[in-house]
């Protein structure tokens, strides 16, 4: 009865695979895989392969997004066969919007102070089965362009690991990414405990009575078992579980900190 019980398990699951590329047919890395408001989720290699075991009842479409690229919808009907899958996806185009900043302006902080919280914020995984993204929420009164954003690393088990920066606004239950270039910084053990600068290449400007949410996760452990701890601050944190799972509030929030100048 036992083996009865457990092949029928294995055969209600649905394991899909396969690589996704862009229109030129180049790779896209850390692409992400998954169902809206579920803990089900993948995130694609540096190579653009992924493998996701679906479980039994989840027949919504499948959802694959990447700051650069538009969103695709891959319903039931075609990743239920099983066979390996090509999804391209095709770029996303941002209108770009003129930004004048003053010549003896200075950056100013936007979010990031608080009080230090006791103990350590992380996240940890293995290859592409990864922690979730944590970071702070915040609303601005004026237009700023980022010009920092600073991250309290306080300890890498991982002997190398890239990270992801992301800066969404924030709507309802929606995040929408608002830069069009992926931010990864690449962090080692032997960087540990420091503060992580992130100086965006492009313009990522942020609007007043605009709600935003910033983030930091590991998109890649290279195959290591790891974790990945930083410094807290006792401020409201922000945390989705797997790829575009569920959001969770608790009372920390990882030490990030948002500079930038104030725009016309």
């Amino acid at each position: 009865m036992l083996a009865v019980m457990i092949q029928t398990i294995c055969v209600a699951q649905t394991v899909v695979k396969g690589n996704v590329v862009n229109e030129r047919g180049e790779s896209i890395e850390y692409v992400s895989i998954g169902f809206e408001d579920d803990s089900v989720g993948v995130i694609s290699d540096v190579k653009g392969h992924f493998e996701l075991t679906i479980p039994a009842g989840r027949k919504r479409e499948l959802s694959f997004s990447h700051v650069s690229y538009l969103t695709t919808e891959v319903p039931y009907e075609q990743y239920a066969k099983g066979e390996p899958l090509t999804i391209v996806l095709k770029e996303r185009v941002v209108e770009l919007t003129e930004v004048v900043i003053g010549k003896k302006n200075k950056p100013k902080t936007i979010v990031g102070k608080g009080l230090p919280a006791p103990g350590l914020v992380g996240t940890s995984g293995h290859g592409s089965d990864l922690g979730p993204e944590g970071g702070i929420t915040f609303s601005c009164s004026k237009s700023y362009v980022i010009s920092d954003i600073l991250v309290k690393i306080s300890g890498c088990t991982f002997e190398h690991c890239k990270v992801s920066i992301n800066v969404y606004e924030k709507e309802g239950n929606r995040f929408v990414n608002i830069h069009q270039k992926p931010i990864y910084e690449t962090l080692t053990k032997s960087n540990s405990k420091y503060t992580l600068d992130v100086r965006p290449e492009e313009d990522i400007i942020l609007k007043p009575k605009k709600d935003y949410y910033v983030s930091i996760r590991v998109v890649d452990g290279f195959g290591e078992k790891g974790f990945l701890y930083m410094n807290a601050f006792m401020k409201n944190g922000l945390y989705r579980n797997a790829v575009k799972g569920k959001t969770k509030k608790l009372p920390i929030c990882p030490a990030i900190m948002v500079k930038g100048y104030e725009v016309n």
